[in-house]
């Protein structure tokens, strides 16, 4: 029995969209409508245009009309073509051929997403920066940007879109958050460019603010005396609680403390070189270190960075911290709280901490001024007293 199929392009089943002209101009998305033996699925095509311009299954009144007509007719084509191999093959069609489907454009057209993740696995990234890349090439994945024919201009901005439209916590997204997937997805873009795999950059003449971030959280004295007080429940906990306070001394990011060789300490001092980065570091030991490493013969627990921070989540808010901690707030606070707060200057910090430049370094000093203020209107308190 022969696969029977009809295929149509359907625009903004959501009914969203709004006019080019409108005061918050909204894109529509144009889907495949696919009945396979009776039974109907709609396919996202990654294209977004405004009301108005797509007509008569296509797309109008655009200066890339021609460029995303094709587009739309490569896909159906190829949808098409599998269902006719299965036919020639004698096949029963599964929806499942379609989701390994590689639409092909102007002859030349594989999988990006399929390249992003090869791509991905095959960097030697942080735990904390992976889970970051996973998360926009998921996002790729959800919004139907799965080939490279499909990086353009016109599928940046729909993306960019759909960012804004998003809501975290129930508040729209952080511009800083948003400018972040446009860093990771521009990062890959460039290796496809050296690698030949596209022509033009579709970012290119695509612009983004990076925004403000939120004031970074960080511990006060009080707090990480609390952190090292509390009593473990597990060893499993106890190695959390250790590894965090090792943060909050010596100023390592996660994956920093996991590569650092503690049986290399040289006169109180380890040097090394960044995981993330390359900078160069020189940080001291200090006593509180020396303590903990002192526990474990100077060969710390190791553990995946996933049950780190769901275990250190935990272990906060049992000790009703409320703040926004991640792993990455121990080096914050080593920063702030334990360097500049008792006297070591930016240059110094900046050496510790392996920032190749000081600017980044400066992020902390800005962060202590509101705490020197606090400090010193409590003092102030006291001397009224």
């Amino acid at each position: 029995m022969l696969n029977t199929i009809k295929v149509s392009a359907v625009y903004d089943r959501k009914h969203v969209a709004t006019k080019a002209t409108a005061k918050s101009p909204i894109k529509g998305l144009i889907q495949l409508s696919v009945t396979i033996n009776g039974e109907r699925k709609f396919l996202s095509t990654g294209i977004k245009v405004y009301l108005g311009q797509f007509t008569s299954e296509q797309v109008v009144s655009r200066v890339d009309a021609q460029e995303l007509n094709t587009m739309l007719s490569n896909q159906i084509k190829a949808v098409i073509d599998v269902v006719n191999r299965c036919n020639t093959d004698g096949d029963v069609f599964s929806w499942s051929m379609l989701e390994r489907l590689k639409v092909k454009h102007n002859g030349n057209c594989t999988a990006w997403t399929d390249w992003f993740e090869s791509e991905m696995k095959s960097r030697r990234l942080a735990d904390s920066t992976l889970i970051h890349h996973r998360t926009v090439l998921q996002f790729l994945k959800d919004q139907g940007v799965t080939d490279f024919c499909q990086l353009t201009l016109d599928t940046i901005q729909n993306l960019d879109d759909e960012l804004h439209s998003r809501k975290v916590d129930g508040k729209p997204m952080m511009q800083t958050s948003i400018y972040n997937y446009h860093k990771i997805i521009k990062a890959y873009v460039r290796r496809a460019m050296v690698a030949g795999l596209i022509k033009t950059n579709p970012y290119l003449n695509f612009k983004t603010e990076k925004g403000e971030s939120n004031p970074r959280e960080v511990l006060t004295m009080d707090e990480i005396h609390r952190i090292e007080q509390i009593e473990s429940r597990s060893l499993l906990t106890q190695h959390v609680r250790d590894l965090f306070l090792l943060q909050i001394w010596t100023g390592f990011c996660f994956a920093d403390l996991m590569a650092a060789d503690f049986n290399n300490i040289v006169d109180d001092t380890l040097s090394g070189y960044r995981v993330k980065t390359g900078g160069h570091y020189t940080t001291i030991i200090l006593p509180q270190a020396k303590a903990i490493l002192e526990r474990y013969s100077y060969n710390i627990p190791h553990m995946p960075y996933d049950n780190y921070r769901r275990v250190l989540v935990e272990l906060l808010d049992l000790l009703g911290i409320h703040k926004k901690i991640s792993t990455h707030n121990g080096r914050h606070t080593f920063a702030t709280t334990v360097a500049l707060g008792n006297g070591v200057p930016v240059e110094i910090l900046q050496k510790m901490m392996g920032h190749k430049n000081i600017q980044t370094t400066m992020i902390y000093a800005k962060v202590q001024r509101p705490m020197v203020q606090e400090q010193a209107e409590r003092l102030s308190a006291l001397v009224v007293q």
